[in-house]
This record gives C-alpha cells, sequence and structure tokens, in this order.
C-alpha cells in the first residue's frame, strides 16, 4: 500500500517586501489624500460611504487593553487597534505594506540601522494635546521597563524587532534609558536604531505593542486607572464610552482624529460572549449582531447554518498544528516515531472536515511568499509503517497510548485520532480539559503514563519568512519545555525547578540552550543564522532552510492553514479581513441603512 497524494501547496502569495523595501530604500513615504482605503458601502443615492450608524460586534472576552502585555488575543487587537494609532498602520489592499499612521513619511539611512520618523502636524490626542516624539518615547520606555506588564509577559520581543540597546534595558542590565534606540529628536521627528537591519521593522512597528498611551494620563491616574470612561484619552479613530470586564465594550467616534474622513461610524458596541458558538450563532440569526467572531470551537454548526454564506474568512496565517508535550516517558523523543505519526495523517481529508479552513503541510502557511519553496510533509503510510518498524513498534504493537489535549471539542483532533488507530494500528485517546487547566498542564513535565501532544491555533504575523523565523525562537519570557524546547525529562525537572524558585528568563534560557535534541536545536540554529545574516539574498536561503528543518523535526506537526473567520451581515460594507493577529479594521466600513 502506498497512498501519496503530493499536497499541492496554493498559490496566493503575498505581493512580498516590495512596498516595505521602498520605504527603506527612498527618501521618504507620505499619503496626499490622507492615507485613505475609502469606504465602498454607500449611502441611499450610491455616491458615497454612509456616514452615521452603530456597528454590533461579539468576541471572546478580554480583561485589558494595555499594549505593554503579551496575550492580548485577536479579540483584545481589534479594539485596540481602533483606540490608539501607532507610526504606521497596516494596508488592508495589501498585508506586505505600511501606511502613514502618526508619521506622515520617514525615512531609512543607507545602512538601514536608523528609521527616523516625521510626525504629522494634525496628529491629537482625544482631548485636543498635539501627539509628540515624546509621547512616542515615553510609551517606548514604558514598554520595555522590566516589571511594567506585572505578572504578565511583556508584549515587545527583541528578538522580532531589534532595537538597540533595548534588550539590555529589559533585562535590568541597564537601567540608562539614554542607551536605547528610541528617541524623540523634538517634538515632531523621533528615531529608531536597530542592532541589525530588520526588513520586518515597520510591520511589527503597525502592530498592538507600539499603539501610544496619553502619557499625562497615566501619569496622574496610575497604571490601573487609565482604561475608564471617565479618565478616557487615546489618538486614535474612537475612544472609549465604556469597558467592562466580560461583558463589553462601547467605542464612539473621535472627532479629533485626523483621519476621522474615512471612518463612519458613530458607534461600535461590542459584546464579550463565553458562552460558545451557539450563543452567538442565535444572536446572529436573530439580527442582534452585524458581526460576531465567536464561532471558532463549532464552525460546522456555521457551515450548516442558513447564515452560512455569510461567512467571512481572512488570508490562512493561522496553523492548526499538535505541539508535542514534554513527558517522563521519552518515546515521542525518537524523531522516527514523530514523522511517522506526521506523515499518517491524510491531510486532503482534514480540509473536508475542517472547512473553512484548507490542509496544511508545514508551519510557514502559503500566505507567505518564499513558502513555495518549502516542501512541507506528505502523506505516505508506507514510510510511516516502516519508520515504526524501524523504531522497534511494528504494527504499532508496544507503543504507548498516545494522548491528544485539547481544550475545546475540536472534529480535527478527533479525526487525527481515528486516523492514527485505523492507519498505524496505535491506541488513542483524546483528553479534553478546561482551558484554564490546559495552559497549566502544557508547561508541566507529563507523567509516565501521559505521551502526546496539545491542541493549538497559532499564526504567522506578520505573514512574512522572517517572521516564520522568530517565531522558531524562544522567547525568555513565554520560554517553556514543550514543542520547538523539548529536552530530555532532567533537563525539564531543572528548568521547572528553576522557573519556581524564580529564576530568570534568561537563566531559564541557558538551562535549555545545547540540552534540545538535536532536530530541534538545528531549526533553531538556522533561525538564529537568517536573522543576523545582512545579505538578503543569503538571508532568504537561510530563512528557507530554517522552515524546513523545522517542518523536519516534527516536534509540532502542521494539519490545517486557516484565517479568522467572522459572520458579517451584508449591510456591514466594505469590510476587509488581513492576515495579521487584528484581524481587521474598520476604515472605510459603513452600515447600509
Amino acid at each position: 500500500m502506498n497512498q501519496t497524494p503530493q499536497l499541492r501547496r496554493r498559490t496566493f502569495l503575498a505581493a512580498g517586501l516590495a512596498a516595505v523595501g521602498a520605504a527603506a530604500t527612498g527618501c521618504g513615504f507620505t499619503s496626499d489624500d490622507g492615507g485613505g482605503n475609502g469606504g465602498s458601502g454607500t449611502d441611499d443615492d450610491g455616491d458615497s460611504p454612509r456616514s452615521g450608524g452603530t456597528l454590533r460586534m461579539s468576541m471572546l472576552p478580554i480583561a485589558h487593553l494595555d499594549p505593554a502585555i503579551a496575550g492580548n488575543a485577536s479579540n483584545g487587537q481589534i479594539i485596540m487597534t481602533g483606540l490608539w494609532e501607532g507610526l504606521v498602520v497596516l494596508d488592508a489592499e495589501d498585508p506586505t505594506n505600511v501606511l502613514p499612521g502618526v508619521a506622515e513619511q520617514w525615512e531609512v539611512s543607507d545602512d538601514l540601522l536608523t528609521y527616523t520618523f516625521h510626525l504629522r502636524s494634525d496628529a491629537a490626542w482625544s482631548n485636543g494635546d498635539p501627539v509628540t516624539a515624546a509621547d512616542i518615547e515615553w510609551n517606548w520606555k514604558r514598554i520595555l521597563t522590566p516589571g511594567i506588564s506585572g505578572e504578565n509577559a511583556p508584549s515587545y520581543n527583541q528578538g522580532n524587532v531589534r532595537v538597540a540597546g533595548a534588550g539590555e534595558y529589559m533585562s535590568g542590565a541597564t537601567t540608562d534609558f539614554a542607551t536605547v534606540g528610541a528617541t524623540a529628536v523634538d517634538d515632531a521627528t523621533f528615531e529608531v536604531k536597530l542592532e541589525v537591519p530588520n526588513p520586518t521593522l515597520l510591520l511589527h512597528l503597525a502592530h498592538y505593542q507600539f499603539l501610544p498611551l496619553h502619557p499625562a494620563t497615566v501619569e496622574a491616574v496610575g497604571n490601573d486607572g487609565w482604561l475608564g470612561a471617565e479618565t478616557w484619552v487615546s489618538n486614535g479613530a474612537y475612544v472609549l464610552d465604556s469597558f467592562r470586564v466580560n461583558q463589553g465594550a462601547v467605542l464612539l467616534r473621535n472627532e479629533e482624529y485626523w483621519d476621522a474622513g474615512n471612518y463612519h461610524l458613530d458607534r461600535w458596541e461590542i459584546t464579550f460572549n463565553d458562552g460558545g458558538t451557539t450563543a452567538d450563532l442565535l444572536s446572529y440569526q436573530s439580527d442582534e449582531l452585524d458581526i460576531t467572531g465567536r464561532i471558532e470551537d463549532d464552525l460546522e454548526a456555521v457551515t450548516t447554518s442558513d447564515v452560512a454564506g455569510e461567512l467571512m474568512s481572512a488570508p490562512p496565517n493561522q496553523i492548526r498544528q499538535l505541539i508535542i508535550l514534554n513527558s517522563r516517558n521519552t518515546v515521542l523523543t525518537d524523531v522516527r516515531i514523530r514523522e511517522a505519526l506526521s506523515i499518517a495523517i491524510d491531510r486532503e481529508a482534514l480540509g473536508a472536515i475542517g472547512a473553512p479552513a484548507v490542509p496544511g503541510n508545514s508551519m510557514v502557511p502559503d500566505v507567505i511568499e518564499g513558502s513555495d519553496e518549502i516542501p512541507g510533509v506528505e502523506l505516505d503510510l508506507d514510510r510511516a509503517l516502516s519508520l515504526l518498524e524501524e523504531a522497534g513498534f511494528p504494527g504499532g504493537a508496544g507503543l504507548p497510548a498516545i494522548m491528544l489535549m485539547d481544550y475545546q471539542s475540536s472534529p480535527w483532533v478527533e479525526a487525527i485520532g481515528q486516523m492514527w488507530r485505523d492507519n498505524l494500528g496505535i491506541e488513542v485517546m483524546v483528553d479534553n480539559i478546561e482551558r484554564g487547566l490546559f495552559i497549566e498542564q502544557i508547561e508541566e513535565l507529563q507523567p509516565e503514563d501521559y505521551v502526546g501532544f496539545y491542541a493549538l491555533n497559532t499564526s504567522v504575523s506578520p505573514p512574512v519568512l522572517q517572521s516564520a523565523a522568530q517565531r522558531i525562537l524562544p522567547a525568555a519570557p513565554t520560554a517553556g519545555i514543550e514543542g520547538i524546547n523539548l529536552v530530555p525529562p532532567e533537563v525539564a525537572e531543572q528548568f521547572l525547578a528553576a522557573r519556581d524558585g524564580g529564576a530568570t528568563a534568561d537563566q531559564l534560557l541557558t538551562i535549555l540552550d545545547g540540552n534540545r535534541y538535536p532536530e530541534a536545536q538545528r531549526a533553531i540554529d538556522l533561525a538564529e543564522q537568517a536573522l543576523a545574516e545582512t545579505d538578503p539574498d543569503r538571508q532568504n536561503e537561510l530563512l528557507i532552510e530554517s522552515a524546513i528543518a523545522r517542518d523536519q523535526s516534527f516536534v509540532e506537526i502542521p494539519v490545517l492553514w486557516g484565517g479568522y473567520n467572522l459572520l458579517v451581515k451584508p449591510r456591514v460594507k466594505n469590510l476587509k479581513l488581513w492576515p495579521f493577529t487584528s484581524v481587521l479594521s474598520t476604515k472605510g466600513v459603513s452600515i447600509e441603512s
């Protein structure tokens, strides 16, 4: 038996970093028309977007809106990008490009290490204060200050951004912020200096980490007092009218915003729903919502409903995958067994189950330019059985039960379990546990009788090869002992003891470095080389090599690619979804009367 259908890589690739490169080599980047991607929703005469109206939306509950804190899932980022604006903003028409935001133009030095941003004169806070370069510097200092995120991980990742001196300041090695390459040159000029060239810098600056709080407000009311309508000041298209943890938020048009003419909504009402797809689907069908994003846990209910035709999906930069858990039982540290499990998955069949997601055979989705050079994984049952036999488990005999940990009931996870039972003759158990417990358990060393993987949906954002490589590198604040950081049990015990004893992030990484299994370590080494390489052609070669090495380590098993899914009423006009974790912008969006 030889079932080896080629998994074809789809070819709707991104346009590349040409626009970002243009900003790097030219003398500036300007917007003559205010930067608008104007709306196509029209008024009753069909002449222009209809102004006014209320957009009603639901999403998962969120507890905070602080740009300094990591873990702001797509739901929080959707709100944050409406309330604030950074130096640059994402381009809904071209996901590899950025548009002017607070900065109306910028230039980049010949060595690609210094970015000089010129702030627009009409950028203002919602209380009328001008937005100054000093405000931007204050916010950089805030997000880099050790401990500012409390018990949460900080949102800034030096491995992604590579700003000179930022890593040392975050670690506490220096307390002199003047050593950090983030400087207000004057009221209208802000400068960023890098350690090494970073072609993804502008895309990163458009993300939520670099959205600015109003310094005077935070200093007046404290770090816990600024998130409230009575003290609210922001610089984006909306202001906060109310925010209720686990209930919802209301945003109103910000008349002080420089680009207010391209935002047509008067009011944006957001309901937090923790009741799952059923509750949201019923509310949507009852015309209580215009947009619902709380449908991921039961897409089948949506695709078989009477509103299936109103489902919108963002370009697929997300990967549904299985990630190896660390266990005292080391059977899965044999790469032959992990490969056998991966190539015994029929991803084409999963695509039918997981629609609108599509078969995904690599950790680099096809929305990313260069993905066509990464072969990914193919279905090959003959090789899978041969690998199991080589590893000492002919026909799956003697292999312990494989556990698949999940925090919800996912049909694609159940289907993988059945494929392994049918194709490899092994026992598989799906372990659905509460989400909070799931988050705790995946970071622990599992007991001898618990061997397997956990299910997760992750994304590559920005959707470029550099971001895929940056995701390979273990981030100091969030490093664990699973997945790409798979280490022997005795090293895992040392790591966990140090973690529980209050070791610093760098001390934890020191324990992992050099102790990972060779397949995973090779992927990390190649990613580090790629991100340090300054020659663009050689860097691209290394980025592809690192992506292939990651796929061939099989510590992460990609199975489906997808984008964020929303139900959207036809009366919502000109809504564009993009392949970023912030999912969408309401720029140009209007509500048909």
